[in-house]
């Protein structure tokens, strides 16, 4: 998966997210900065984003299509179009598309770089 540079075109189509991996959400990243990541992820029904943290960075996510759940700390919030989220740097957060048939489409931004993933049990 290639970045968007300032050579490319800085469009995206999110039929283009629709090549789903068996059991996993399709990420793309939108564009990069030296301080901030942009991306979309389109989750398919029943896949997640699983519950994961970033030491040093912060999330903002916005969600674009669909229904599901997110959670954040200690909180689950059911998410729709339209709703964006704060996720504080250390959180642990997850995304899950609970809806039948629809997907659910997100994008976020983490900012600052590097942005270290670190799985949570």
């Amino acid at each position: 998966m290639k970045p968007f540079g300032s050579d490319t075109k800085r469009h995206f189509n999110l039929k283009e997210a629709e090549e789903f991996r068996e059991n996993f959400f399709v990420r793309k990243r939108l564009f990069e900065t030296s301080d901030m990541h942009f991306n979309v992820y389109c989750i398919a029904p029943g896949q997640e984003n699983p519950l994961h943290r970033h030491p040093n960075s912060d999330e903002i996510l916005y969600f674009v299509e669909g229904t599901g759940e997110c959670v954040v700390g200690e909180e689950t919030y059911p998410v729709n179009s339209g709703d964006l989220v704060w996720v504080p740097k250390d959180v642990p957060h997850a995304i899950h598309n609970l809806h039948e048939s629809a997907n659910l489409v997100c994008i976020l931004a983490q900012s600052p770089l590097p942005c270290e993933h670190v799985p949570v049990k």
